[in-house]
């Protein structure tokens, strides 16, 4: 096998790696978004359940919910108080 073939297979074989690896990393970050996004939904519907013997509602809408699952334990209390004050 000639040595220029060699080299070219093995480029070949680094740029494919570095673009599998550069698909499969934002890939990662989404989809750890939208689990968490799916955690802060399922969450929002509990203190919903919960709150209405209370009398307190969490609005459930897109932006809630992002919010809850991009910040996480503060986004949640940050919705909650906004709710609370502006509700």
């Amino acid at each position: 096998m000639e040595i220029g073939v060699i080299f070219a297979t093995l480029l070949l074989l680094v740029v494919l790696f570095l673009i599998v690896r550069l698909i499969i990393g934002p890939l990662k970050v989404l989809t750890r978004f939208f689990i968490n996004c799916g955690i802060s939904l399922i969450i929002i519907i509990a203190v919903n359940f919960i709150g209405a013997y209370l009398g307190y509602h969490v609005p459930i809408n897109p932006v809630s919910v992002m919010t809850i699952g991009l910040l996480g334990a503060p986004g949640f209390v940050m919705v909650t108080f906004l709710s609370f004050l502006f509700i």
